[in-house]
């Protein structure tokens, strides 16, 4: 059986290309300047699919490494962070 080889998933070197980092600029500015409540909340509803489907591309390429190459990312690298500023205020 061959040996399962673990790495950080930041050897990988994933930078957000010059377009994500634009988009991501948008985003930001149309959140600071957004006073309806409604139009936030359906905008965190957006950007929570947009992170959880990318969560799930992640993880398909890792098993896909995996599978081709017997290398595995270290799972911590692969859960969703903990929000610490929303934690304690439900």
């Amino acid at each position: 059986m061959n040996e399962v080889e673990y790495v950080p998933l930041v050897k990988f070197e994933i930078e957000p290309s010059l377009c994500d980092k634009f988009w991501n600029e948008k985003v930001k500015r149309s959140i600071q300047e957004c006073d309806s409540v409604s139009t936030l909340k359906e905008m965190a509803i957006l950007l929570t699919q947009i992170a959880t489907q990318r969560q799930g591309v992640i993880k398909g390429l890792v098993k896909d490494l995996f599978v081709m190459k017997g290398i595995t990312v270290d799972p911590n690298d692969l859960t969703n962070p903990l929000i610490e500023s929303l934690e304690g205020k439900s």
